[in-house]
């Protein structure tokens, strides 16, 4: 795949990312009390957490096969690293810094998408 429609991919995933990660505390949080309420068990929020961690750790793998593959042909990585940054505060931090990750994947979308190449000279 070259890095022309990686960087597509990683934009469109950018764009789900950032509404999940939004949505993510108030539906962590509303399936736990939902849970604590009913049965008392945590698997359902578990799994939920455990999805959307997945989600995070594979945005982030193909945001740096990305970077890789941009640089060489003079692509602006400047969204990847930023996508790079997010999704690991998102991998690390959780839900609980989930706003922090949904603003810079927003912006990794945006930067991402845009795919600028580099003036010449400057590679």
């Amino acid at each position: 795949m070259d890095a022309l429609k990686l960087n597509k991919a990683a934009g469109i995933l950018d764009i789900i990312a950032s509404v999940l990660y939004f949505i993510a505390i108030f539906v962590l949080v509303g399936a736990a009390v939902n849970e604590a309420m009913t049965t008392g068990q945590t698997s359902s929020t578990e799994m939920l957490r455990n999805v959307l961690l997945v989600f995070s750790a594979v945005c982030l793998v193909l945001h740096i096969v990305a970077l890789v593959k941009s640089k060489p042909l003079g692509i602006k990585i400047t969204g990847n690293i930023l996508g790079i940054i997010g999704h690991a505060i998102y991998l690390l931090l959780g839900a609980l810094f989930g706003w922090v990750a949904m603003i810079l994947t927003i912006l990794s979308a945006v930067f991402t998408l845009k795919d600028n190449k580099l003036p010449e000279g400057t590679k």
